[in-house]
């Protein structure tokens, strides 16, 4: 049995308890501060808690009580009240009941009787077979909580009594919201009966199953396999109700077709036919991925069960995990140098090789390592009581979880002050604050020295850039297929990665920070500078202060878990691995997402949900799916409202025009050349992006996600700027017609 004893101050009393534990071979530890005690349960989780009740001046015994079992609701610890002698009538023990103590002893400073007391403790069986259950009872829920269906317990009234993890995400809500209360009706569809019909059995007192339609917290209607299994009591009534539900392939975007003609919905079936079927046919060709194709045709030719398809899928294998992706564009140099501009100046191609080139000054530039002072400490009470949203500002982030949602317009109503807001809206949507142990005001403090160090100066790398990549990737998060990969842990992983992917950011790009010889670039090798910086910096600022640090109270195997898929998808947003990236995402699909066939249409409808994807669930496949997330959300702006997309295009451009500014004042290499604010077209610039990096990596997440607003609203913008530069042309031409028209004579009247 291990103890740990809680004593303000080392007297006679808590020295009568050591000596007897050490004369019982007992395991102690000594805390005297509710920090320090705190700190020790959450690391041993201790068998018996001994608190010092008797000096309230010390701290407050009944508030640490109730801390330390709202910490571990599930735990097996037995928590002992140490009080004074009382000469008067005795008080009542219920108070210290009630706070979770499951005995009172009175201080008895006896050696021998303190022994004696831990050893009843110890060895009486009826603790020993309460030890037991409870033990058993943890590790019941901890199962339930990794079953792959979601689980909901309820009174004979059906008060919810519990839910799992599962059930939550599921849902939508979080335990908190529903414990306690008659949920049933919330999850209830409107114009449905079919709940009526769940209660109508489970009165009935039998074991039902059928399928039942529930809505989500945000609207969403999710079809489900339900089961309901009555927990029969002594007087053959139920005094539970189990309800499991396993969530129907298809449920939300199927059955809200019913009322679509038959011609309609034929056209839906073949273009998540199409979808699927374009990770085989539409891949980046490099001369990797064409032998890799190959292969894949060898293999499937082969047939399975043999050495040739074993053989061949270790190769796919290794040759998926090497950096092997790089792709060939052709004669770009000649026919279109501004594409070309891109290609080298985002992947960091020239950055290097151009130095030899030109004659560079050893001046280093004015943006240093730390090129935003660190926010030392957390924001106040009182700095963070002005991000309380408005009432303006709540209406808006009512629609947080929509692809039309304004960034833009929330810049404007919280004077640049974004990230908070809508930061504390998704974050609690998606039971982060639960999940990490924290309140609201430590999640808030943090999204407020996130925010502080990103340069509000910057026109693109700032504050709301950060807050659009949040919302995008919360909004990627929420599809069919990421919930039924990821967990909770990685999705909350994604978020984090999200705020923090440009923290700091000095609006120039790697490039630059390396032929100017950055004290950054020196840090980090030249290689992913900035990717590298911002990560590091995230994670400098998150641990600056306890009152701002959201991953105090992970345990160390879940930190090192989170953090390591935060790096690693900060790391991702990397331009010069977006071949890469994407092309193991196509591959990926391509090997463990079978293509929808005709007779699979006829059979079942529900599109890409009837695809073969049991690969696409192992760590590493999880791992690449999350870089694509992150990835995409970062580049999504030229997707959204055209209007948003405009604001965000021109915004990009500008630091680009002050990044070539800067070189040739510092007689350095210029990146991008073609970006010069006096000859550049805004919109060529946009549409030749799009062609080269976007259109085919939305066009599979597309296929992948079933995001037809967001692929189809970025070929709108596609159009959009091939015609404004079409009319920019125009105009330019029919100013130079007018400049070199010869005037018009003046008529004599």
């Amino acid at each position: 049995m291990t103890i740990l004893l809680v004593f303000g101050k080392e007297d006679a009393q808590c020295e009568a308890f050591r000596k007897a534990a050490d004369k019982g071979n007992y395991q102690t530890t000594l805390t005297k501060t509710p920090e320090s005690a705190i700190e020790s349960f959450a690391e041993n989780q201790q068998d018996l808690v001994i608190i010092d009740c008797r000096h309230s001046k010390h701290f407050d015994a009944v508030k640490l009580c109730k801390t330390l079992k709202e910490r571990h609701p599930r735990g097996h610890s037995r928590f002992l009240a140490l009080t004074n002698k009382c000469d008067k009538d005795e008080p009542s023990v219920l108070p210290l009941l009630n706070a979770g103590f499951s005995r009172r002893l009175v201080e008895n400073t006896n050696i021998t009787s303190c022994y004696n007391e831990l050893l009843s403790i110890d060895h009486s069986e009826l603790e020993y077979r309460s030890h037991q259950q409870v033990q058993t009872s943890a590790a019941m829920y901890h199962a339930l909580n990794h079953v792959s269906e979601s689980i909901e317990i309820t009174d004979s009234k059906f008060r919810t009594e519990f839910v799992n993890r599962l059930w939550e995400k599921q849902t939508g809500y979080s335990s908190k919201e529903v414990i306690g209360t008659e949920f049933q009706d919330k999850l209830q569809v409107d114009n449905c009966n079919e709940e009526q019909t769940l209660v109508y059995h489970a009165k009935k007192n039998q074991i039902w199953e059928g399928q039942q339609s529930i809505r989500r917290k945000n609207g969403d209607i999710i079809r489900c396999k339900c089961r309901i299994i009555p927990m029969m009591s002594n007087s053959n009534t139920a005094s539970r109700y189990i309800l499991v539900r396993q969530t129907v392939d298809g449920y939300s975007q199927w059955d809200r077709l019913k009322d679509i003609d038959s011609k309609t919905h034929g056209m839906m079936y073949q273009r998540r036919k199409d979808s699927i079927t374009r990770f085989h046919t539409m891949t980046i060709e490099t001369p990797l991925s064409r032998v890799i194709n190959m292969l894949y045709e060898a293999q499937t030719s082969s047939g399975t069960g043999n050495i040739v398809h074993s053989a061949l899928e270790k190769v796919l294998d290794i040759l998926q995990s090497t950096e092997l992706f790089s792709p060939h564009i052709h004669q770009v140099k000649e026919e279109d140098p501004l594409t070309s501009d891109y290609v080298d100046g985002l992947c960091d191609r020239t950055a290097i090789n151009s130095q030899t080139n030109r004659q560079i000054y050893g001046q280093k530039s004015s943006i240093s390592s730390s090129s935003s002072k660190l926010q030392v400490g957390v924001a106040s009470k009182q700095s963070l009581s002005m991000y309380k949203p408005s009432a303006e500002v709540q209406s808006l982030l009512q629609g947080n979880a929509t692809w039309s949602f304004d960034i833009i317009q929330l810049e404007s109503l919280t004077n640049k002050n974004v990230l908070v807001p809508l930061g504390i809206k998704i974050f609690e949507r998606f039971g982060a604050m639960e999940l990490l142990g924290i309140d609201e005001h430590v999640m808030a403090s943090w999204l407020k020295l996130i925010s502080d160090n990103y340069h509000s100066g910057n026109p693109y790398h700032n504050a709301t850039h950060a807050a659009d990549v949040l919302q995008a990737t919360a909004y990627f998060l929420d599809k069919m297929r990421p919930k039924k990969l990821l967990d909770a842990q990685e999705e909350i992983a994604a978020l984090i990665a999200a705020v923090i992917h440009d923290v700091d950011h000095p609006a120039r790009s790697s490039s630059f920070l390396v032929n100017t010889k950055n004290d950054l670039a020196i840090l980090y090798n030249d290689i992913a500078v900035l990717e590298n910086h911002h990560a590091a910096k995230g994670f400098q600022l998150t641990h600056k202060s306890d009152n701002s640090n959201i991953l105090k109270n992970l345990d160390r195997e879940v930190y090192e878990s989170l953090r390591h898929n935060v790096i690693d998808m900060v790391l991702a947003t990397e331009m010069a691995k977006h071949f890469e990236h994407l092309q193991k995402f196509i591959h990926l699909c391509a090997a463990n997402i079978k293509p929808v066939s005709e007779d699979d249409l006829e059979k079942k409808s529900g599109g890409s949900s009837s695809a073969m994807e049991s690969g696409l669930d192992s760590p590493e496949n999880r791992r690449q799916i999350l870089r694509m997330v992150i990835k995409c959300a970062d580049v999504s702006n030229p997707a959204r409202d055209t209007h948003l997309a405009d604001r965000w295009a021109r915004r990009i451009a500008e630091e680009y025009f002050q990044q070539t500014e800067d070189e040739h004042r510092k007689n350095l290499p210029v990146m991008m050349p073609h970006f010069d604010r006096n000859t550049c077209s805004i919109p060529h610039s946009q549409y030749k992006f799009m062609e080269v990096f976007l259109l085919s990596m939305f066009e599979h997440w597309d296929g992948f996600l079933d995001i037809p607003e967001v692929y189809e609203q970025l070929q709108k913008n596609y159009k959009y700027w091939k015609d404004v530069e079409i009319q920019e042309k125009q105009e330019k031409q029919n100013a130079v017609a007018t400049e070199t028209s010869p005037a018009t004579p003046a008529v004599l009247s």
